[in-house]
C-alpha cells in the first residue's frame, strides 16, 4: 500500500509499505508500546518517565523504520510533535492492518453535536 505524508510532513511522496508479517508484527509491538502508555496509574514517576520515553523513542524509530525514510525524511519526524507523532503512528498500523485512510479518517473524526443522538 502506499502512504501519502502531504497532510503531515508537507512531502508529496508515496510510501510503500507491505502488509507483511513482519510489518503487521511491528504495527502490534508498537501498540502495546501506546498501550502501556495508557495504563500509568500507580506507577512511580521513573517507571513513567522511563516508558514515556521509550514510547517517544519506539514511536519515531518505528515510522522511520515502516516508511523506509532516509536522513533528511527522518529529521522532520523527529521535529514533530509528540500528539502528531502518535496519530502517524496510529495511522501506520491501521493501514497495515487492512484500513483505508477513508476508514481511519472516519474513525477519529470528531462527532459533530447531535450526530450520535439516537444510536446504539
Amino acid at each position: 500500500m502506499k502512504i501519502n505524508l502531504k497532510e503531515e510532513l508537507g512531502l508529496n511522496k508515496d510510501f510503500e509499505v507491505k502488509a507483511s508479517n513482519i510489518n503487521m508484527e511491528k504495527s502490534i509491538q508498537m501498540q502495546l508500546s501506546m498501550a502501556k502508555m495508557d495504563n500509568i496509574q500507580g506507577k512511580e514517576g521513573v517507571e513513567i518517565s522511563e516508558q514515556t520515553l521509550k514510547t517517544i523513542q519506539d514511536s519515531s524509530q518505528f515510522v522511520k523504520d515502516m516508511l523506509k525514510m532516509n536522513d533528511k525524511e527522518s529529521a522532520l519526524i523527529d521535529d514533530m510533535e509528540m500528539t502528531d507523532t502518535m496519530q502517524l503512528v496510529n495511522r501506520i498500523c491501521l493501514r497495515v492492518m487492512g484500513n483505508t485512510d477513508e476508514e481511519i479518517k472516519e474513525m477519529f473524526a470528531e462527532p459533530v453535536d447531535g450526530e450520535d443522538a439516537g444510536k446504539e
